[in-house]
């Protein structure tokens, strides 16, 4: 049994009269036999060993799942979880729920990720959505983050900003090639008005295995926006790799969107060369005609030194209207982007803001300080 493992134990069994603890009486050898009969397969051992000291139970994290048949167990959250997305239960590659967030959503092990149940990773589940990504490489991981957000200072402190920032912070710690972890801290860092450092979180994230796509295309908008070229084109050049639609789907953006973004980057540099080979393959991606014909576009206005040409907005209706008082433009902008409505995406993409881009520095409004 791992560490992490015995000190989460540990830490809810002294902590058995806190608030947010409700332990069940431990799983006998028979729940445990039965429930590994029905998913065909042993459970992993760190899991295994928490149900013999209790068997499910509410933490402060949420729920967690006991073995045994019926309503509320492990067995019913896979049967649920299969029918969810028309899967076989008896399926030897269904992911095996085994604890609800207090978001509402499931860690499951990924049992596809190979045969030997100790090396099973935990995905978080969207029951809502379907979604489903990589959150923890362990259990042990997970529950070496848990005690280390029980015994933290602002353990008992509301959610906050500060708060969000320090638990990415500490997941992070535990497991450094977890994408997810990286991610949290970069979106905390952009809300905390820090928007070099969640560039480079962003970039982390990025190069973990597996990666959260979007996040190649969260820091190249950054680095566009912040002028910085060397993260621009480490991004730029994942995101022009060659995908399907599904892969693109999850990068949140369009070939004409990163082109435009990269060209913003390139027109500074003393050697295009590289740039322009990730535009080619951007245009080869491009779907549709108005989107191949503004990639083409684009590419032109590099190659040749022409001006770029206006993207496509992100929104038919600007987040800002244009307004002849730029005084009076600026102050609602800086009140849209505090509040949400006006995104990066729209400081990038927008052409009907380059009249307030003359008169200020828009990169200003990222080191807006967001609060949850």
């Amino acid at each position: 049994m791992h560490q992490g493992v015995k000190d989460f134990i540990r830490w809810l069994e002294d902590h058995r009269d806190h608030e947010g603890v409700n332990l069940n009486s431990p799983a006998t050898s028979a729940e445990l036999a039965v429930m590994e009969q029905q998913v065909g397969a042993p459970l992993p051992a760190d899991l295994r060993f928490v149900l013999t000291r209790f068997n499910g139970g509410t933490i402060p994290a949420g729920t967690m799942l006991p073995a045994g048949i019926g309503p509320g167990t492990i067995d019913d959250a896979m049967r649920s979880f299969a029918g969810q997305v028309d899967a076989d239960f008896l399926d030897p590659e269904l992911p095996m729920p085994f604890h609800r967030t207090l978001e509402g959503s499931l860690l499951c092990f990924d049992r596809s990720a190979g045969p030997v149940a100790d090396t099973w990773p935990i995905v978080d589940f969207y029951e809502d959505t379907g979604d489903m990504r990589l959150v923890y490489r362990t259990l042990d991981g997970w529950c070496r983050t848990c005690v280390l957000d029980w015994r933290a200072p602002d353990a008992d402190e509301p959610f906050s900003l500060h708060k969000y920032l320090s638990q990415g912070l500490r997941h992070v710690e535990v497991e450094p090639d977890v994408s997810t972890a990286h991610a949290t801290v970069a979106h905390a860092l952009r809300r905390a008005g820090e928007p070099e450092q969640a560039l480079e979180s962003y970039l982390r994230a990025a190069r973990c295995v597996p990666p959260l796509h979007w996040c190649d295309w969260e820091a190249l908008k950054l680095a566009a926006l912040l002028d910085r070229q060397r993260e621009g084109l480490e991004a730029a050049t994942r995101l022009a790799a060659r995908a399907p639609a599904e892969r693109w789907a999850d990068r949140e953006t369009t070939p004409a969107q990163v082109a435009y973004a990269l060209a913003r980057l390139a027109r500074a540099a003393t050697d295009r060369d590289p740039w322009i080979r990730l535009l080619d393959q951007l245009v080869e991606q491009a779907v549709g005609d108005e989107e191949r014909s503004q990639a083409h576009a684009v590419r032109r206005a590099l190659v040749h030194g022409g001006p770029l040409p206006a993207p496509c907005p992100p929104r038919e209706v600007p987040a800002v209207a244009p307004q002849g008082d730029l005084a009076l433009w600026w102050k609602e902008a800086r009140r849209a982007y505090s509040e949400g409505a006006l995104r990066d995406d729209d400081l990038l993409l927008d052409a009907r803001l380059e009249p307030l881009a003359e008169a200020q520095d828009l990169t200003d409004l990222l080191r807006i300080r967001r609060e949850f």
